[in-house]
Formats: structure tokens, sequence, C-alpha cells
């Protein structure tokens, strides 16, 4: 069924065509739009203590209670949160047959706002199509962890090929720094020579004592 651009937000099309049923680009341009607040002509008459009373629903109410909505076919105010929202614990005076009741609805209307399903429903409004801050940080928490990990894992193989270098000079007894151990030196004696052998088979270790200052010059 084909909605009227104009009134995507209107009670009538909102029934016709429930908020759950659209496209995420429909339910952006509906929040966009916000509660549809027509003209409603809602008039009650009452008397109290042989007291005449004339009311007349006013449009001001749409501005003391953001969430109002209206239709104009029934003469019938609803809640644009709980109906978009709407699930089987929902007020049906708010969502279904609307609200007409001019004397108590200050009452009902204090009522329903305080109410843990309108709450709920206007909270989830509030956070339609907005990224979820939780979970992004959450997210970026668990990158972080698992990159200092990963930085923590390539320290320790790093670490581990070096004392097997140091341990190595142990075992034979073999002097672990030379009388010039510079890059340019023609001996840089074994432990020296030992690291950049090690090296050349470790991508890892080769491509930190490339990057690494303190292994620039002598060791």
């Amino acid at each position: 069924m084909a909605i009227n651009m104009e009134k995507e937000n209107s009670v009538k099309s909102l029934k016709e065509t429930p908020f759950n049923g659209r496209t995420l680009e429909g339910k952006l341009r509906v929040k966009k739009l916000g509660p549809d607040q027509p003209d409603i002509a809602i008039r009650q008459e009452s008397k109290d203590r042989r007291k005449h009373f004339n009311r007349c629903f006013s449009k001001s109410w749409f501005i003391k209670k953001a969430w109002l909505t209206g239709c104009s076919d029934t003469n019938t105010l609803f809640c644009f949160p709980c109906l978009l929202f709407r699930t089987s614990r929902s007020d049906l005076a708010w969502t279904q047959k609307g609200v007409n009741d001019l004397k108590h609805l200050s009452e009902k209307a204090k009522k329903h706002e305080q109410s843990k399903i309108h709450m709920e429903s206007a909270m989830q409004l509030a956070m339609f199509g907005r990224v979820n801050i939780a979970v992004q940080l959450d997210e970026d928490y668990r990158i972080g962890i698992r990159r200092h990990n990963e930085e923590v894992d390539k320290n320790r193989h790093i670490l581990s090929k070096i004392i097997d270098c140091v341990k190595f000079c142990g075992a034979f007894e073999l002097a672990l720094r030379g009388h010039d151990e510079s890059e340019s030196s023609e001996n840089p004696d074994i432990f020296r020579g030992l690291v950049d052998f090690v090296a050349s088979l470790d991508v890892v270790l080769k491509e930190h004592l490339q990057t690494a200052t303190v292994f620039q010059g002598n060791i």
C-alpha cells in the first residue's frame, strides 16, 4: 500500500502500515517528521455542582506534551512513541482506541507518561537510528585488549629469541660483547652475529631489530 509521503507520521498511516513493518529509510523519515499534530475538534460538555462546562481541545497540549499526536478523522489523541513501538503490553487507549476525555486528560496524560511502557517506548524512539555507544565502546575496548595482547606476545617472542642467544653464548662460555659491535664492524663477535643470524630466520625479530632504537649501534 502506498503511503502518503506528507502524512507518513499520521495516526491513520501508522495504523495502516505499522512502524515495525516499514523500511529503515521509512522509519527514519517518520522519526524525523515527529508526531503529527493536526487540528483536533474535541468538544466536551459537563456539569459539576450545577455548573455547566464546555471544554475544547487546545493545540497547546502538543507543546506541553511533545509525545502527543492526534487523529483528525476520529478526533482522538494518541501517544506517538507507544504507537510506533506498541506491544501486547501497550495501553490500548493511547495506541488503538485514542483518548478524547478532556475532563480527565491531564490526569490520564500524567499517568501514561510515568508508566514503564511509555518510558521504554520513548527511549526506543530516542535511540532509534543512533549508533549504540555502549556497544561501540565495548568493541573499541576489545580491539584495544586484543592489540595489547598481540604486542605482549610479540615482545615475549622477541625476548625468548634473545635469551636463547644469551644461553647459547653462556653454554659455550663465549663473550657477549666484542671490541666493536657496530653494524659496520667486520668482527661483531659471536653474540651480535648470533642475533643477526637468528633474525635472518625470524621475521618478527628481524623487524624488531630494524625498528627498535635500543638495538641500533651497540647491543
